[in-house]
């Protein structure tokens, strides 16, 4: 508890940079949630009220303070998180830069599609979205917004290269991705059809396990000029 003061200063600190608070007690209560977080160590609204420095009598009351932050539409979010994401990777450089795309089922109603960082093993959220959809396979339309938007994020001048499971095998996808300069890896099934330039057409079972080739892909009468990297699962 002696280190809350401080910590909570500095995110006030760090929060108040890049960010126009319509509210500055959004930006307060922002701040308590994650000195809350920080250091209890649990994503739970509950484990957080200790932590807390304020005049609630009671931990409940702490509780609905944050659940009042998290439900409120007026704030959004992603052009909060935005500029701090670009701040922390406006040193990156030339260096490759690994995104990767992935979905998750939420109680078998909703759907998360999520671009991340890849970083010292951990997938740090880029950008995403939250649609109610009764399947973990969502097609291209449905994320292309997402890909647009994390490119503006992303440093210039490094090298972009975005990683998916089979499930986003898709030729406009690909097609999408070379138009944005990113160099991608994608799992594929052992049923695809590939087209490699000199060697013709064959099918994957032509890759090892594991084995990866960069190759041009032909599909849905669309074919890429741009050669990516397509990886057979283990």
């Amino acid at each position: 508890m002696e280190n809350t003061p401080h910590l909570y200063d500095t995110l006030v600190h760090v929060l108040s940079q890049h960010a126009k608070w319509v509210d500055q007690r959004h930006l307060k209560t922002l701040a308590w949630m994650m000195v809350g977080l920080l250091q209890s160590g649990w994503i739970s609204l509950t484990a957080w009220p200790p932590y807390v420095v304020s005049r609630a009598r009671d931990a409940q009351s702490t509780v609905r303070r944050f659940r009042r932050w998290l439900d409120n539409d007026k704030i959004d979010v992603l052009s909060l998180y935005g500029p701090l994401l670009q701040q922390a990777l406006a040193e990156w450089g030339e260096q490759a830069l690994y995104v990767a795309l992935d979905t998750s089922m939420l109680w078998n109603t909703y759907c998360l599609i999520r671009l991340s960082v890849i970083y010292r093993g951990r997938a740090v959220p880029l950008v995403w979205c939250v649609l109610e959809h009764g399947s973990a396979q969502v097609g291209f339309e449905t994320y292309r917004e997402l890909l647009d938007r994390a490119a503006v994020l992303l440093p210039r001048r490094c090298k972009v290269i975005f990683l998916a499971d089979r499930g986003f095998a898709d030729t406009d996808l690909m097609a999408h991705l070379g138009h944005l300069g990113w160099h991608w890896r994608i799992r594929i099934k052992s049923s695809f059809w590939l087209s490699r330039r000199g060697a013709g057409v064959f099918l994957a079972p032509g890759l090892h396990h594991g084995k990866a080739l960069w190759a041009s892909v032909s599909g849905r009468g669309a074919s890429l000029a741009r050669p990516g990297r397509l990886v057979c699962p283990q």
